[in-house]
């Protein structure tokens, strides 16, 4: 059975395994500092400049923050991009520190990151609307870390394995980021068993590396430019 691939934004891992298939759940790990929400924001606007619609669910920073990190990449392109409605926010970062809720049509307010069954709803409203545009999308969860932080373990991986199978159901390829070294063994390997893939980020000498291994493909440490 042949699956269709998803380029990336990063070439070695398009040359070297064929990109990501559509939609896969993809766990992003990687210390504090290794440059992994850089390759997933290259991940974001790649599938934007390819066509597709992308969502960016943010624990870590403000949907208008990200915003700014995003024109850095696409310039006034990014602008563009949410105004068309293939680039959507769900912020649940806004709210933890005591900002107004307000919202706009493609940027969705959470009011807090243990409120998951707002999450859900923000998330299905912004995928209907994408999928009535026809087109193919992608997510970008940064950082599944932060739920940790706000809510029981086991309420986060039952909230996984529902998304999960949604968004595979959908064909939403998406990157889940997590923070290895800040949780037991444990919790890691059982997020892990639920993802199709996992990559790896890391920062050596100035240069960053990545790692990747799915059940079909394996790629062992290489620079990523």
């Amino acid at each position: 059975m042949s699956f269709e691939r998803v380029e990336t934004g990063c070439r070695v891992i398009d040359e070297k395994v064929g990109g990501f298939r559509r939609g896969a759940i993809i766990l992003v790990l990687g210390p504090p500092m290794g440059g992994k929400r850089n390759v997933c924001r290259n991940f974001i606007a790649r599938g934007l400049r390819l066509g597709d619609g992308c969502i960016v669910s943010c624990t870590n920073a403000t949907a208008e923050q990200e915003h700014e990190e995003f024109k850095r990449i696409l310039g006034s392109d990014a602008d563009k991009f949410l105004s068309e409605g293939r680039l959507a926010y769900i912020d649940l970062f806004s709210a933890t520190i005591g900002l107004p809720l307000e919202e706009r049509q493609y940027i969705k307010r959470i009011p807090s990151a243990s409120d998951l069954t707002s999450y859900n709803v923000a998330l299905r409203e912004l995928l209907l609307l994408m999928q009535r545009k026809e087109l193919k999308m992608r997510l970008l969860f940064d950082s599944v870390s932060t739920l940790l932080l706000y809510n029981p373990f086991q309420t986060v991986s039952r909230f996984l394995h529902i998304l999960f199978g949604k968004l595979r159901a959908m064909k939403v390829t998406s990157l889940f980021l997590l923070e290895e070294e800040a949780h037991e063994r444990s919790v890691v390997v059982t997020i892990m068993g639920m993802c199709n893939g996992v990559l790896r980020v890391k920062s050596e000498n100035g240069k960053r590396l990545i790692k990747y291994e799915s059940e079909t493909s394996r790629m062992n440490w290489v620079m990523c430019d």
